[in-house]
């Protein structure tokens, strides 16, 4: 290889190896159970979202206010959130980045 060449094509390797890094990102993923757990709470997690970053997670009753909870993910991506519903039927729980985009959603209901 002639220096020239090697000026050349490092700086395009390491950008196909950035470029296909990004490609393979797994997308977010959002868990909420159908139903709280034996202590009445439900636990959301996600993981797969931006590290270290706030999401939102919103929780939504047709007779209530939406409640806004705001968790900061871990440095692997990852968070929990443990919610205590404060009535009884069928909840939308939205999960939101920090640029407001969606993340998932899911549904849970509280029978008491």
């Amino acid at each position: 290889m002639t220096p020239w060449t090697s000026t050349l094509c490092a700086p395009l390797l390491a950008a196909a190896l950035g470029l296909g890094a990004a490609a393979f990102a797994a997308d977010p993923s959002i868990s909420v159970p159908s139903a709280p757990d034996t202590s009445g709470k439900v636990l959301v997690k996600g993981r797969d979202v931006a590290p270290l970053t706030n999401v939102t997670v919103r929780f939504e009753h047709p007779q209530a206010s939406p409640i806004n909870m705001v968790v900061q993910t871990g440095a692997d991506g990852s968070f929990a959130l443990n919610f205590m519903p404060p009535i009884t039927g069928g909840y939308k729980v939205t999960v939101y980045d920090s640029a407001g985009r969606v993340l998932g959603q899911g549904n849970f209901g509280v029978i008491r």
